[in-house]
């Protein structure tokens, strides 16, 4: 029997009842009053399907292919197949056992009201087996399942082109891409960044392959460039495998959640070598002719966009990190993408081939924040929390909250940031307090948002008084004078006054934030210092932020440990599942030690060398092996305004310069013991010059330090 005909039963069933009800009211007592109410309760489920009448075809339709048991879902209006497949047991059953006692039977006769003492008992058996499946799969798994709920993942809105569709139109979007194909590497004319691309032959190759050899012909192909769930394929790319990147299930959890982890097969596992030389060679056009090779290898494509992305080539950077994706949504498990829709899906960050994934995402976020494509970076920062919610590897609470509110995702956010798991995880983090109130105040809940402000800036005053100092404001006596307590409140206070300032940057959000400040009185005490120190995961986002202020904050133990642009800081628990540098034969051994050597070396170097190129935009130009030697060179008031307005001490930039030339001497050197075929040959290579703009920065942040102290003695002879 259909659930339509089960429910049209059951309303001839109330029907009856409700007349015989009338007739009787008069001598009926206080208990059948009773019984009246409870009945009239349990039609609730008839009267509710009286109300969706218009969803019954689809209903059926979900009946017959076999859709959600009815007991995950008792409060829904249309019920599933769970009815039909046990209504002939409660038949059989039901004439067996007849009517028991007190039941509405006994108010009937004749063999008329025989079904419907089936149908009310088939109602009354599903309704307490789902209920009861319902507590027992909820009662240990509920947290669980709550909070996977809230970090599911809409694979729509991690397709930027999606949303940039909906901003600007499909028409402006063809009209972009057109432009773009006109002004293809190749082509003289254009604008300045195109020529730049002509003169960069190597990587606009690695970037457009070799569409020879048959290109696509549709079908299949066509299809794949649309159905991956990271980023869509461009026709313009090289038609290659994955190489060997692939996924595998570890663990399928009790609550419910799944562990994969990327795989590398013995042919990638050999690009990785390969890779892993070129970068001991600290050459980049090897990187530039391995990539031609291996269009698809994920480490190779993460360096040459970085390469990419120092030349100020943020198109060409981005677009290499779109592969990378692709590449790794082309090798996810068939059931991967199921349960990340479900926030069940989970990736081990010990792993180095999944911290692959975490790096390329990350970067293609800061990416797209440079076109304001919030919705979409909103739903990667989820998505890489959804992966390791308990570690965090990379501290998304720290910027999920603005990303949420640039986003117009302010509801959705305070769903995630109250619930019980999370507020574990981030209770002592100022920037989920105060943006749950700038959230409330912006989805128009004025008064919870100024509840919720009034409680974070009596708990965290000093960061309010670090955002005031950034928009200007004059911070009232509650606030004034409030300063950090230990390293990592000065940290976090940097870390939101410096990103959220343009959130808050508005006359009536700054009226908002300045009258719930002065309401608050002088005397009230602030929260418990966080006497915890600054996190390794922490101090992993701040790396890849390349913010030089930032990284200053950063403790020594970990700006020592700048071992790799391509895994910054990996945690101490790593997981290898093979070792790229292989030793087949022992007189190898000197050879592949002094080439690991240089590697180590020149990771640490490469990390100095985006230090100083962000902190002065002129660095790798002078000295650089470049026709930059035949540009002037800074004056030293252009460099100790640069320091000053960094807010880098001079002692951490005299350090570094020091660090770096040992690094420079020490590769010099090294260089010749390598073997000829992983060093590249072909002289020093352009990192390994001697940095002129370095050291000038070092001898006038030496200066500096030097007439500073000698003003405070002096102060102190006074």
């Amino acid at each position: 029997m259909s659930s339509r005909a089960l429910r049209k039963a059951q309303r001839e069933r109330e029907e009856q009842e409700q007349l015989e009800k009338l007739q009787q009211q008069e001598e009926e007592d206080d208990d059948e009053e009773e019984y009246v109410a409870a009945s009239t309760k349990k039609s609730a489920f008839a009267m509710l399907g009286e109300e969706n009448e218009d969803d019954d075809d689809e209903a059926e339709e979900l009946e017959d292919e076999g859709g959600v048991a009815i007991e995950e879902q008792p409060v829904q209006a249309t019920p599933a197949k769970a009815p039909s497949k046990k209504k002939k047991k409660k038949k059989a059953k039901g004439k067996s056992g007849g009517a028991t006692p007190g039941t509405p039977a006994q108010q009937t006769s004749g063999q008329k009201e025989e079904p419907m003492d089936e149908i009310d008992a088939a109602l009354k058996q599903l309704s307490t087996s789902g209920n009861g499946a319902g507590n027992t799969a909820g009662g240990v798994n509920e947290a669980t399942n709550e909070a996977s709920k809230l970090l599911a993942v809409d694979t729509y809105h991690l397709h930027a082109q999606n949303e940039m569709r909906r901003l600007f139109g499909r028409a402006a979007l063809e009209q972009g891409n057109d432009d773009d194909g006109q002004g293809a590497p190749g082509n003289v004319g254009g604008n300045r960044r195109q020529q730049r691309r002509v003169q960069q032959v190597g990587l606009a190759q690695a970037l457009r392959g070799q569409r020879g050899q048959g290109g696509r012909a549709g079908g299949l192909a066509s299809l794949g460039l649309r159905r991956n769930i990271f980023v869509q394929g461009k026709e313009e790319w090289p038609v290659a495998t994955g190489g060997g990147l692939g996924m595998e299930v570890v663990e399928k959890k009790a609550d419910g959640t799944v562990e994969y982890r990327y795989v590398h097969n013995r042919a990638y596992q050999d690009v990785q070598s390969q890779f892993e030389s070129c970068v001991a060679s600290m050459d980049p056009n090897r990187l530039v002719v391995l990539l031609q090779h291996n269009p698809y290898h994920i480490s190779t494509l993460l360096q040459v966009s970085e390469i990419a992305k120092q030349d100020r080539d943020h198109a060409t950077s981005g677009d290499l990190l779109e592969r990378a994706l692709f590449s790794l949504g082309r090798a996810v498990h068939s059931t991967f993408a199921k349960n990340l829709a479900e926030g069940k899906a989970r990736l081990d960050f010990n792993r180095p081939e999944n911290r692959e994934f975490w790096l390329a995402s990350w970067r293609y976020m800061q990416n797209l924040s440079m076109r304001a494509t919030w919705r979409t970076v909103y739903e990667w920062a989820k998505l890489l929390l959804s992966l390791a919610p308990e570690d965090d590897p990379y501290a998304i609470w720290l910027v999920l909250d603005q990303y949420a509110i640039r986003s117009q995702q302010s509801l959705d956010y305070l769903n995630i940031s109250r619930n019980a798991t999370f507020k574990v995880v981030h209770n002592s983090l100022p920037n989920v307090q105060l943006s749950q109130a700038l959230a409330e105040y912006r989805a128009g809940n004025k008064s919870k948002g100024q509840q919720a402000l009034f409680t974070a800036i009596g708990r965290f005053p000093w960061v309010v008084a670090r955002l005031m100092q950034e928009l200007s404001i004059d911070p009232p006596p509650a606030v004034w004078g409030k300063s950090p307590r230990t390293d990592r409140e000065k940290l976090h206070a940097e870390l939101y006054a410096t990103r959220a300032k343009d959130l808050w940057n508005t006359p009536e959000i700054c009226d908002f934030l300045l009258e719930i400040a002065s309401a608050l009185p002088p005397e009230v005490q602030p929260a418990a210092p966080d006497t915890e120190e600054i996190q390794l995961n922490e101090a992993r986002q701040i790396l890849l932020s390349d913010t030089p202020p930032l990284i200053a904050l950063i403790p020594r133990e970990y700006t020592a440990q700048l071992t790799s642009t391509s895994d910054p800081l990996p945690p101490p628990t790593n997981l290898a599942s093979y070792q790229t540098s292989s030793q087949p034969h022992a007189s190898a051994a000197p050879r592949a030690a002094a080439a690991s050597s240089a590697a180590e070396n020149l990771r640490e170097l490469q990390g100095l060398y985006g230090f100083f190129s962000n902190l002065f935009p002129w660095f790798g130009q002078n000295g650089a092996g470049t026709d930059g030697a035949a540009e002037a060179q800074p004056s030293e008031e252009e460099i100790e305004r640069r320091i000053q307005a960094s807010g880098v001490n001079e002692e951490t930039i005299v350090q570094r310069t020091q660090r770096m030339m040992e690094l420079q001497a020490s590769l010099m050197g090294e260089e010749q013991e390598i073997d000829n075929g992983g060093a590249g040959g072909g002289g020093p290579p352009p990192h390994a010059q001697t940095p002129d703009g370095a050291a000038q920065a070092a001898r006038v942040a030496e200066a500096e330090r030097l007439r500073r102290a000698h003003v405070e003695d002096a102060g102190d002879e006074e």
